[in-house]
């Protein structure tokens, strides 16, 4: 099963791009979609008939800006550690995160400042940071090597 597992990783990181601006601009694009989200408000009927759905769409959010913030970083800085590129996307992502919630505060039909929220960013951030850095960002720069 991880063998498998491992062959799918390589073959994905195979067709992923090398080059750490795709990674930024497509956060960019994240961070743009994440200003437009939040300032609107949500008409999302029967989301409340789920608990805490909204946790989960934060989380599963968080975790691509996480991902991609990761990847990016991770290319462009390649000297710094795991570790400490870990600690600078779950900074960011926490941050990103703790803005979004002050900003919705400020918008009208908008509930801002939920802990709730804010933590499930935050851990969405880690998570998909943690998935890039440990298991496919090794695998990104190992099959750029390969084709140089």
């Amino acid at each position: 099963m991880f063998h498998k597992l491992s062959a799918i990783l390589n073959q994905t990181a195979e067709r992923l791009p090398a080059r750490s601006a795709a990674y930024f601009w497509l956060f960019c694009g994240w961070a743009i979609m994440l200003s437009v989200l939040s300032s609107g408000n949500p008409s999302l009927n029967q989301a409340n008939e789920i608990p805490h759905i909204d946790k989960v769409l934060h989380f599963i959010y968080f975790s691509v800006g996480g991902a991609l913030l990761a990847a990016s970083g991770g290319l462009k800085w390649q000297h710094l550690s795991r570790r400490w590129l870990f600690v600078l996307v779950a900074l960011a992502c926490s941050l990103i995160g703790r803005l979004d919630e002050y900003h919705q505060g400020f918008v009208p039909g908008r509930i801002g400042n939920d802990t709730g929220d804010w933590l499930a960013d935050t851990m969405g951030g880690l998570f998909g940071g943690a998935a890039i850095i440990w298991y496919l960002l090794p695998r990104i720069t190992s099959a750029a090597g390969r084709d140089r």
